[in-house]
């Protein structure tokens, strides 16, 4: 049965650094036995979901969104998107971008082994400059602002 993600029970996470993300995964990891999801993925689904979009930052998205909805989603969006609040549930990412969604079935052990390696990357010193398939232009602070979010988002999907 498909959860509306919009509605669905969401513990409330803010994280303030990718180390109190990786400090979040740590504590998954050490429950994992007792490790459910309020949404529709999987702990290890909503984990490397997060991970391929920390991966597309640093390597690049396949595409862009149409110009006439980047150019709506930067003065509409972006502002609120990098500002205090905190991401929305619910949003479906379209056909195309298909290859951000996790792969079906995917482990909690292989959710968190993707996500560690991606913020390793970043902890490392890569840089997420890559521009956004919807904002377009975006710095390594907008990135992270962004992945931050992301990460308390669908982290907030998984009960332990």
């Amino acid at each position: 049965m498909t959860v509306k993600t919009k509605d669905a029970p969401h513990r409330s996470l803010s994280f303030q650094s990718f180390d109190d993300v990786l400090a979040e995964l740590d504590r998954i990891e050490a429950a994992s036995d007792r490790v459910r999801t309020t949404g529709n993925w999987s702990a290890g689904e909503n984990l490397e979901h997060v991970a391929k979009f920390i991966g597309f930052s640093l390597d690049g998205f396949g595409g862009m969104a149409p110009w006439w909805f980047r150019r709506l989603a930067v003065a509409f969006m972006k502002k609120r998107a990098l500002g205090p609040g905190t991401m929305p549930a619910g949003i479906r990412l379209p056909s195309k971008a298909s290859d951000m969604l996790p792969t079906p079935g995917t482990t909690l052990e292989g959710g968190l082994g993707a996500l560690r390696t991606q913020i390793g990357r970043v902890q490392g010193g890569e840089r997420m400059e890559q521009p956004s398939p919807i904002f377009e232009s975006m710095s390594h602070g907008d990135w992270t602002t962004i992945h931050l979010k992301h990460a308390a988002l669908h982290l907030g999907f998984i009960t332990y």
